[in-house]
């Protein structure tokens, strides 16, 4: 693949990611959302960093049609969003630590459907963008 196309999906990626996911937290956020929401936007700015990198090998991978690729991407969805469940759970020991145990899981698994809803369409978004960019 073109390193110029290359990364023009890398950045359509970078912008889409960052920009949808802001406007879904901001749809379910107060109007006007408070000061905390910069907390949301730091952490969807270091995941779309995350995303950056992964990006680097993912693409050359998916146009090679590798076998298993869909698997893997959900694999890596899956930990990032167990990742992100996690460290939301430290930051706020203050407020998880009256949880009962099955509370927690259950946040755990709700960060983890959308980001995994979230893989499966950046696996589609991709192929689509691949697709277009093939022969330019």
């Amino acid at each position: 693949m073109d390193d110029k196309i290359s990364k023009k999906i890398i950045m359509i990626n970078l912008a889409t990611f960052f920009f949808v996911w802001n406007i879904i937290f901001l749809a379910g956020a107060d109007k006007p959302p408070p000061i905390g929401f910069l907390w949301l936007v730091c952490l969807v700015l270091l995941l779309d960093i995350a995303q950056f990198f992964y990006l680097k090998r993912f693409l050359p991978r998916l146009q090679k049609k590798s076998k298993g690729l869909f698997f893997i991407n959900l694999l890596y969805f899956f930990f990032g969003g167990l990742i992100v469940s996690v460290i939301t759970i430290l930051t706020r020991m203050n407020i998880m630590s009256g949880l009962q145990l099955i509370d927690i899981f259950i946040w755990i698994v709700l960060i983890i459907i959308p980001s995994l809803i979230n893989g499966i369409f950046f696996y589609a978004f991709n192929i689509i963008l691949l697709k277009k960019y093939k022969n330019s």
